[in-house]
C-alpha cells in the first residue's frame, strides 16, 4: 500500500513538471510570434481633435481610426481608414487654412512628412481646389508635392491638369516640369513646363505644344 502510494506522488510530480514545460513553450512561442515594440502605443477609434505646435493649435484631427507607433526608431501615425485634416489659423474660432482629405495617410514624425494616398482632395483658404491619386507634405519646406492625374482648379473656374505639380506655400507657388494642360475662360493651352502664383493669376509654360480658343473642338497636333 505504502508503496503503490509512493508511485502515485511520483506520478503527480512528473505531470506538474511536464505541465510547466509545455507553459513555457507557450509563452517562448507567443513572444516570437508577437514583437510588442513593433505593436502601436495607441489605438483610437472615431477620433476628433486639436493638435499644437510650439504651443499653438495648428490642426483640427477627424478620423476612424488612428494607430500611434511612438516606440520605434522612426515614430510614426498610421490613418488606414482615411483622414480628413484642417490647417487652422491662430485666431480665437481657428479659421480653417486648408483642409485635405485621403483614403488613407502616415505621417513620419521625424521628418514630419504626410503621405496622402487614395482619392485626395485639398481646399486652400483662396477658394481654390487640388485632386489627385497621391501627395506628399513637407511639413519643415512647407513643400506639397502633388501626383498621378492633378487637376487644379481656382474660383476664377482656370484648370490645370498634369501627372506632377509641386506647390511651396513658402514662396506662394506652384511650379512643375511634367507635361500640363491648362484650360481657362479664353483659351486651352498644353505645354511642358509650368510655373503660376498660387491663384493661378500669373503663369509661365515653358515649350508650348498647342494653344487654342476656348470652343475649338480638337488641339492641332504638333
Amino acid at each position: 500500500m505504502k508503496e503503490s502510494r509512493y508511485y502515485f506522488i511520483i506520478a503527480i510530480l512528473i505531470l506538474i513538471l511536464i505541465a510547466s514545460g509545455c507553459k513555457d513553450d507557450i509563452g517562448t512561442t507567443a513572444d516570437s510570434e508577437y514583437d510588442l515594440s513593433k505593436m502601436p502605443t495607441m489605438v483610437s477609434r472615431n477620433v476628433q481633435t486639436l493638435l499644437s505646435d510650439s504651443g499653438e493649435t495648428k490642426y483640427r484631427i477627424t478620423t476612424k481610426t488612428w494607430l500611434a507607433y511612438e516606440n520605434l526608431e522612426a515614430p510614426h501615425w498610421i490613418f488606414p481608414d482615411g483622414l480628413i485634416a484642417e490647417e487652422l489659423e491662430n485666431t480665437p474660432d481657428f479659421k480653417v487654412k486648408m483642409s485635405m482629405k485621403c483614403d488613407s495617410a502616415h505621417y513620419d514624425r521625424n521628418k514630419r512628412m504626410l503621405n496622402l494616398v487614395g482619392n485626395v482632395t485639398i481646399h486652400d483658404n483662396t477658394g481654390g481646389e487640388i485632386t489627385c491619386d497621391s501627395a506628399y507634405y513637407d511639413e519643415e519646406k512647407a513643400l506639397w508635392s502633388l501626383n498621378s492625374m492633378v487637376t487644379i482648379t481656382n474660383t476664377s473656374g482656370s484648370k490645370i491638369e498634369t501627372n506632377q505639380m509641386y506647390w511651396d506655400r513658402k514662396a506662394n507657388k506652384y511650379y512643375s516640369d511634367s507635361f500640363i494642360r491648362m484650360q481657362s475662360q479664353e483659351k486651352v493651352l498644353e505645354g511642358y513646363g509650368y510655373e503660376s502664383d498660387d491663384r493661378m493669376s500669373k503663369y509661365t509654360v515653358r515649350k508650348v505644344q498647342a494653344m487654342v480658343p476656348v470652343g475649338d473642338t480638337h488641339l492641332p497636333t504638333m
